[in-house]
Formats: C-alpha cells, sequence, structure tokens
C-alpha cells in the first residue's frame, strides 16, 4: 500500500476536497491511449474517405501547374503570388484533416475528464528550487517506477501494434511484389486497400490497448490520490474548523450572551420561578409590544444569578413552577412569549401592577 514521505500508511480513500483540489491543479485520471485510439482509427479513415476529393484537387493543381509552366516567369513580383497558390493548395488538404485530429483529440480528453479549468496548474505548487535544480527531475525521469511502467507499457505496443502489421502484410506480400507488373493505378488502389486494412486492424487492437490503460489509470489515480487517516483529520480541521478553537469561540459567545442577558433581568417586569432550578424574566411594555417578553432566562446556577440580580434591583419574583418550566421549554431569549400562556402571565402581571399601584399610592 501506498505511503507518504513520512512513511504513514496511505489507507485511505482520498476526500472529495483534495479530488477538486487535484482537479484545479490539472491532476485527473486520464489516458492518452484513449485519444490516440480515436485518432487512428476515427482519423486515420477519414484521410481514406476525403482521399477521392484530395487526389482530384492534386490532378487539377497539376494541370494548373504544369499547363502554365512555360509562360511562368519566377521573379520578385510574382513570387508571392506563386508562393500564396502553393500554401493555399496544402491548407485545403491539411487543415480539414488536422480539424478532423483536432476535434477528436478535444473529445477524447474531455470525455474523460469533463471541462474543467485547472486554476492552480500553474500558480501553486512551484517549488524553484526542483526548477533550477534538474537532477532530481532528470532521476524521475529515467530511475522512477512511473517511468519503468511507461517504458514497459510502449514496448508492449510496439510489440501488438509490430504483430498486427506483420499479420496483414505477411498475407499480402505475394500481391505487393506483382504489382510491379502491373499498370500504375492498380498500385494505388491495390496499396490503398492493404494500407487501409492495416489502420483497421490497428485501430481495433488500440481501442482495446485504450480501454485497459484507461482502467489502469482509473485504479492508478485511486491509490495515488489515498490519504493518511492525519491527512483526513487535517484537512477535516482546516473545513470544519479545529473543535477546540470553535468550543473556545462557543464559550466566549456564551458569556457574552450570558452577560448581557443578565444584564436585562434589572429592566425587567417580573421573573417567575421553580423556585430554585428555574428562573425566567418578562418585560412588557404597553404600546410598543404585542405581547410579554423574555428577556432572560436559565437553570440552577443561572436560575440563582438571575432572582439575585432580580432581587438586587427590586424586580417582583413570582414562584409559579409549572409557568416557569413551560415558559423555559418554549420561549426564547428575545422573543414574544406563546400564545397559550398568554392567559397564564397576564394574570401576574396584573397582580404585580396592582401592587405597585397600591404602593404608589401609599406613598
Amino acid at each position: 500500500m501506498a505511503e507518504n514521505q513520512d512513511g504513514q500508511e496511505k489507507s485511505e480513500r482520498a476526500t472529495p476536497k483534495k479530488l477538486l483540489d487535484s482537479r484545479d491543479k490539472g491532476q485527473v485520471s486520464k489516458s492518452m491511449d484513449v485519444t490516440t485510439a480515436g485518432i487512428l482509427l476515427i482519423g486515420g479513415t477519414s484521410v481514406f474517405v476525403l482521399a477521392g476529393p484530395f487526389f482530384n484537387s492534386y490532378q487539377n493543381f497539376s494541370k494548373q501547374i504544369y499547363s502554365n509552366l512555360h509562360s511562368t516567369n519566377i521573379t520578385m513580383d510574382s513570387f508571392p503570388n506563386i508562393f500564396f497558390e502553393i500554401i493555399s493548395y496544402m491548407a485545403a488538404v491539411l487543415l480539414p484533416i488536422l480539424g478532423i485530429a483536432a476535434t477528436i483529440a478535444l473529445i477524447g480528453e474531455v470525455s474523460q475528464v469533463g471541462f474543467h479549468v485547472a486554476t492552480k496548474k500553474f500558480t501553486e505548487g512551484l517549488q524553484f528550487k526542483k526548477i533550477f535544480n534538474p537532477f532530481p527531475g532528470l532521476k524521475r525521469i529515467f530511475f522512477s517506477k512511473h517511468t519503468m511502467v511507461e517504458l514497459a507499457k510502449n514496448f508492449a505496443k510496439v510489440i501488438v501494434l509490430s504483430s498486427v502489421v506483420y499479420s496483414v502484410l505477411s498475407v499480402k506480400i505475394d500481391t505487393i511484389i506483382s504489382l510491379l507488373e502491373r499498370p500504375f493505378n492498380d498500385i494505388g488502389t491495390t496499396m490503398g486497400a492493404i494500407a487501409l486494412e492495416v489502420l483497421l486492424k490497428m485501430g481495433t487492437v488500440y481501442v482495446a490497448i485504450a480501454a485497459a490503460d484507461y482502467a489502469y489509470q482509473k485504479w492508478k489515480f485511486t491509490d495515488d490520490m489515498k490519504m493518511t487517516k492525519t491527512e483526513v483529520r487535517e484537512e477535516h480541521k482546516q473545513s470544519e474548523g479545529d473543535p477546540k478553537v470553535k468550543a473556545k469561540l462557543r464559550n466566549l459567545m456564551f458569556t457574552r450572551i450570558r452577560k448581557i442577558m443578565l444584564n436585562n433581568v434589572k429592566d425587567a417586569d417580573v421573573v417567575i420561578t421553580n423556585p430554585t432550578h428555574y428562573a425566567v424574566a418578562l418585560s412588557y411594555k404597553q404600546g410598543t409590544m404585542s405581547a410579554p417578553k423574555v428577556v432572560a432566562k436559565g437553570v440552577d446556577f443561572l436560575a440563582l444569578k438571575i432572582r439575585e440580580i432580580a432581587e438586587q434591583n427590586g424586580v417582583p419574583i413570582v414562584e409559579e413552577p409549572p409557568l416557569a418550566r413551560a415558559l423555559h421549554k418554549y420561549a426564547d431569549v428575545d422573543q414574544e412569549i406563546p400564545e397559550n400562556l398568554f392567559k397564564s402571565v397576564a394574570q401576574i402581571l396584573a397582580y404585580i401592577y396592582s401592587l405597585k399601584h397600591k404602593v404608589d399610592s401609599a406613598k
């Protein structure tokens, strides 16, 4: 099993993040043999399909040159026109073939890996020490395991394809020798048929080679992309955040929220308790609020702290255990209480307001 530079075993499959980062750097699973097989089979066949029009074009071009040869004067003034005609003819012959080959190559590449711009291929991972020190690169080229495998694969392909060519030509050898005694047109037709047979058989064999290489490249890429358990943990920390840091941030946030919440108890209208385990502080401003709002709540130690602040600031404390538990469960801080608790809370507030009115009247 593969290992990293520290000798740790790469036993984990690559995460989606690593695969995406590798794709951005141009590291994907693809087989060049798939593209080569397409160019050889489809591109080569297209040459034979277009051979007729090309040959007619060549005949017309040759007739034009030889018929005007006696009247053509090659001078500095006429040379650009002659050169342009020759280039135009070559372009008309070669560009369709090159266009077909380029299209097949593009389809072969995109069909394997899809279309994706490798944004990090030339912007990340550049190690200038290695760029200006060619010896590590030469070592990888001539002495690496990858080079040995590729050399063995190419050698095997040469043997297989040579065997295909030999199997066709060995059967056609008598026909080829007899062409020396046949008309020129027969030579072209016969050699074209033999060449097409060689091309089709080589292309068919190369498709099988490409399929095998595609499967090998998939397996090799999956194996190369494997990660150690440490790498998976580190990536998880980077994407999700360090648990210790997240816990610290949560504690800081909770401390800040608790401080703000306890400060709101001073302005509450009532604190409803259970009597020591639960405490919920409510506030209601007539004309500005449609319903009472929870400004603080807590259990156990926090409940005792709410009671303590309420006592210090003269906020009424009412012991209603069922109501305290219900408010704590169904109402969040800085939110209005549920509609089903309106009646119970309204009765308590009405009682507190009546007490305040009596106190104010006595004064």
